[in-house]
């Protein structure tokens, strides 16, 4: 029997959602990434919300998320106004539009959780969440020692 490895197989899990994601929210005029942000504002609406903290909350380069915003404000998803707190900087917000278009996101995540988690015991699911908070502390633990490292060496 071949031996499964557990990065790959996160990867590849990853991947099957993520193009199951992608294809349910293409039914509703989003990208992933589009409904990745719209879920994050909506999530965080009673704070203030900059550019920044959305390349941070997607991982993703700042001239890509400035693409991005541009196409969303653009399909009226997203409405960009001048910071009190600082002229330079520019507050994220949600528009009515991009409010229903949530309520879809939500109502599609639901129905395509049900389907991924058909199954799958309570004790199972919570065994999945302690193994996955265990990989992901010891991956922060193994950056946190490597920091260590370096440091020492300096």
């Amino acid at each position: 029997m071949k031996e499964r490895k557990i990065p790959f197989e996160i990867k590849m899990l990853d991947n099957m959602i993520d193009r199951k994601i992608c294809k349910s929210v293409e039914k509703i005029n989003l990208t992933h990434t589009q409904a990745r942000i719209l879920r994050f504002l909506f999530t965080n609406k009673d704070k203030t919300i900059y550019q920044k903290t959305i390349e941070k909350e997607v991982d993703v380069r700042r001239s890509t998320i400035s693409g991005i915003l541009d196409t969303m404000e653009k399909n009226g998803l997203i409405i960009r106004k001048a910071s009190i707190k600082d002229a330079r900087k520019k507050e994220i917000a949600l528009t009515i539009n991009s409010l229903n278009k949530h309520k879809e996101i939500e109502r599609k995540i639901a129905d395509f959780e049900s389907v991924l988690l058909k199954g799958i015991t309570d004790e199972e699911k919570e065994a999945f969440f302690k193994t996955i908070d265990k990989l992901k502390e010891n991956l922060k633990q193994e950056r946190n020692d490597k920091h260590v490292k370096v440091n020492k060496r300096v």
